[in-house]
């Protein structure tokens, strides 16, 4: 088992989503906001043709350390259709966004970022939809800010926060993750000495690259699927990934009370994360697991069946929330 742990401008201030570009499921340039935490974030408001609700829904990418995938885009669709507005962002440090000094990245300056964020959107409230490790972001903030969460969308849900989530690669196109020498190297510097380690973030950050589309994206599948995983667009930070996950895993998490919400998890049965985890999630929020069958965590395979259960949802219970 790898140590590795994958959960796969403007000035601060009110971002009015009606000011927004209404952008394709495919956006090309980011809309870039300047949070008061200090971190400049890329974003990408994706409007519905026919907004019906104020309330956005705000994707939280997996990782720690990964990024908005182009794919993420147009899975939001079904979401939009039912006239939802979804807003994406890359996390500091990942993707299109502004690293940050390699000492800051921790789960706590993610939330801070998060909470930025909603103020600078100018909402009230979101929606989130947390992917893998956006779960974990999702949860948290969801208990440290319980009265600006209006719903929750967990989508192959990453570690319950303060808790260790196992795993097992043996139902995916990957049985065992393995690390290149380099890789290994620069996550143990990273471990021993943080911010002090003697690598770039830039240079991490390709080494962690090139394990997501060596070894990692074949864990996203699967085992005999016939449908190959988008090759991975790159902009990972291996600083975020090693320092938030380690934050994270030493959170003393007394888990708030939270309000009663519409909260929907889904999870793909061949997910290399446990089940038990995401029963974890249902048990806190009152919820319950929706299984995909013959789907990996990459939410790749059986779309028509993922998209159904996102359409339900947003009709549903997400319409009466607004």
């Amino acid at each position: 088992m790898t140590r590795f742990s994958l959960f796969p401008l403007f000035a601060a201030g009110a971002l009015a989503l009606t000011a927004a570009p209404a952008m394709s499921a495919d956006p090309v340039a980011p809309v870039m906001v300047r949070l008061s935490t200090g971190s400049e974030l890329a974003t990408w408001p994706v409007k519905p043709e026919t907004p019906s609700y104020q309330t956005p829904i705000l994707y939280l990418h997996g990782g720690p350390g990964m990024y908005t995938e182009a794919r993420r885009f147009a899975e939001g669709k079904p979401l939009r259709d039912a006239g939802f507005t979804t807003i994406y962002y890359d996390q500091a440090g990942g993707g299109q966004s502004k690293p940050l000094p390699a000492g800051d990245y921790s789960i706590d300056r993610a939330v801070a970022d998060l909470e930025a964020l909603r103020i600078a959107l100018g909402q009230e409230r979101l929606i989130l939809w947390g992917n893998s490790f956006g779960a974990s972001l999702a949860t948290l903030y969801a208990t440290r800010y319980p009265n600006r969460v209006a719903g929750l969308i967990l989508t192959s849900p990453g570690g319950f926060p303060g808790t260790k989530a196992k795993r097992n690669y043996a139902l995916t196109n990957r049985d065992k993750v393995k690390l290149s020498k380099e890789l290994d190297s620069a996550v143990s510097k990273i471990d021993g000495k943080g911010a002090a380690a003697d690598i770039t973030q830039a240079d991490a950050g390709r080494l962690f690259d090139a394990a997501v589309a060596a070894e990692l994206i074949e864990a996203m599948v699967c085992k005999g699927t016939n449908i190959s995983p988008p090759k991975p667009e790159g902009g990972g930070n291996l600083f975020a990934n090693r320092m938030i996950s380690k934050s994270l895993s030493k959170l003393a998490f007394k888990p708030n009370p939270v309000p009663a919400m519409p909260v929907l998890i889904l999870r793909g049965s061949c997910d290399f994360i446990l089940e038990d985890n995401a029963q974890t999630y249902a048990r806190f929020f009152g919820s319950k697991v929706t299984t995909i069958a013959g789907t990996g965590h990459g939410f790749l395979e059986n779309r028509a069946e993922i998209e159904s259960a996102l359409s339900n949802f947003a009709a549903g219970a997400l319409a009466t929330v607004n």
